[in-house]
């Protein structure tokens, strides 16, 4: 795939992340992994769940003959698995006949780079639109000459819809109010820690809760 202008096609998927957030009837507020599978189940695409311990592959999507899944690694956490299953949405809507004709493969980021960005693009605006997260960065009163670790901290819990830092993070450089890899050596979940406490599936009640009513 010969790509001329990539902001364009960037766009593009933009706009097609709307659209298809409009026709499922998606609200950012309750967006999560069961408002996928509807999704899903409503485009006929099977998600295939893979213990896939101890490797990078995070979801891959396939099709032929019309028969189209998702191998998705379980062990991801709730963040990078949404993600990643709005990810393979854009191959599902914008990809489907090159990868069903063998011309590009799903996840060779080397070889389709443009095209896997424009996955992420597409991920983005379909979990959470741009102008969405302007709204609450405003709201927030955030701007590139106030904004520091502990305000993304903020963004981050106000966000109305299972993100990660990466993300947010993401979407700050995007916007101009941070630069690419001006935080790339703060530990947010940590800081998340100290300023609001450790989360309660974190302490050591709870495990003991939990190993209690599994079993294990």
């Amino acid at each position: 795939m010969i790509v001329t202008n990539r902001s364009a096609y960037y766009q593009q998927m933009r706009v097609l992340a709307l659209e298809k957030r409009a026709q499922h009837h998606v609200e950012t507020s309750s967006l999560n992994l069961l408002t996928m599978q509807r999704i899903y189940k409503e485009e006929g695409i099977r998600i295939d769940r893979w213990d896939l311990k101890g490797r990078k592959i995070r979801a891959a999507y396939f099709c032929d003959d019309g028969d189209c899944s998702v191998l998705l690694n379980k062990n991801l956490p709730r963040e990078p698995k949404l993600f990643s299953l709005a990810h393979e949405l854009k191959h599902h809507y914008a990809d489907q006949a090159k990868i069903q004709g063998g011309q590009i493969r799903c996840g060779d980021y080397n070889a389709n780079q443009v095209i896997e960005i424009a996955a992420e693009v597409f991920a983005a605006e379909f979990i959470y639109p741009e102008a969405e997260m302007r709204a609450l960065i405003d709201e927030l009163l955030i701007t590139a000459a106030n904004c520091n670790p502990e305000k993304i901290v903020d963004i981050k819990r106000a966000c109305p819809v299972p993100v990660s830092y990466k993300f947010v993070l993401k979407r700050l450089e995007w916007m101009g109010i941070c630069e690419p890899g001006q935080y790339g050596t703060v530990q947010f979940k940590k800081l998340e820690e100290e300023l609001h406490g450790v989360p309660i599936y974190k302490q050591e009640w709870f495990k003991q809760y939990r190993a209690r009513k599994t079993g294990h």
